[in-house]
């Protein structure tokens, strides 16, 4: 039998304020949960920058007057929100980094500290979970290659894993955007278009070795149609091989919220 197990080269900076606010959204539950987390992914497609965040300030009464929370859970989570945008941040040697980078930084590791706590949709068949995962089988790296380009040694945000199951997420805080990125012609783009091409055939080699695999690519903006994206994934994915095949799934926070209630 073939064993699954993760290479991390590198821990990804959470921080407090990701650590907090995640952990606080996850502690509710069913209903609960669903709506808060929800309501906060859609605040948070909105606040790119520090004066999208300013401009919210004025109207925040809007956003907690819906939620399904006492006074007092209302009064935590904005005070998390706003050590989230505001708390400022330092670099490996010591320099603030801007603030618009903070909270783009911040978004990202949210969803995937979420995605970490709330725990995998089949639960009785993991053993083991890691963030930032190489995918190794048998001790070794996973190799990946499209046409004559390695992608060996990218990673996936969150796997859990058992006895012959695998279920990976790679998670972005907002995944129409993060296709568009990819339909353009720079430096950026290719990574993503690199990116898809790696989880689509990370998903089909690790089918071949083990019973049950979901690699999946989620949004942690409550949009459900990306289906006019599919047509620039396959052609994408279509330069490593002949087929057109996705292998991975797509889904959003609300999906995720639903496979685990």
């Amino acid at each position: 039998m073939n064993h699954f197990s993760c290479y991390v080269d590198v821990e990804r900076f959470l921080g407090e304020p990701v650590k907090e606010l995640a952990q606080f959204l996850c502690c509710f539950k069913r209903g609960k949960r669903f709506e808060t987390i929800v309501a906060v992914a859609n605040l948070l497609k909105n606040v790119n920058h520090l004066k999208d965040f300013y401009e919210f300030k004025t109207s925040r009464k809007t956003l907690l007057e819906r939620l399904p929370l006492d006074t007092e859970e209302k009064k935590i989570l904005w005070k998390l929100l706003v050590k989230f945008f505001l708390k400022q941040a330092e670099n490996s040697a010591g320099k603030e980094i801007p603030q618009d980078d903070v909270i783009a930084i911040r978004k990202g590791r949210l969803f995937e500290e979420i995605v970490y706590l709330l725990g995998p949709a089949k639960k009785w068949k993991v053993d083991l979970v890691s963030m930032h995962c190489q995918p190794m089988i048998n001790g070794k790296k996973v190799e990946i290659h499209c046409d004559k380009k390695s992608l060996t040694g990218k990673n996936i945000d969150v796997v859990f894993w058992g006895k012959d199951y695998v279920e990976g997420y790679e998670c972005k805080s907002n995944l129409a955007f993060f296709f568009e990125l990819g339909k353009r012609n720079d430096e950026r783009s290719r990574k993503i278009r690199d990116k898809v091409r790696y989880l689509n055939l990370l998903a089909k080699t690790l089918k071949q070795h083990f019973k049950e695999v979901e690699i999946t690519l989620a949004s942690f903006t409550p949009q459900k149609n990306f289906t006019k994206y599919i047509p620039d994934v396959k052609r994408w994915i279509s330069k490593c091989e002949k087929e057109e095949n996705i292998h991975f799934k797509i889904k959003t926070i609300e999906d995720i919220l639903k496979e685990i209630e």
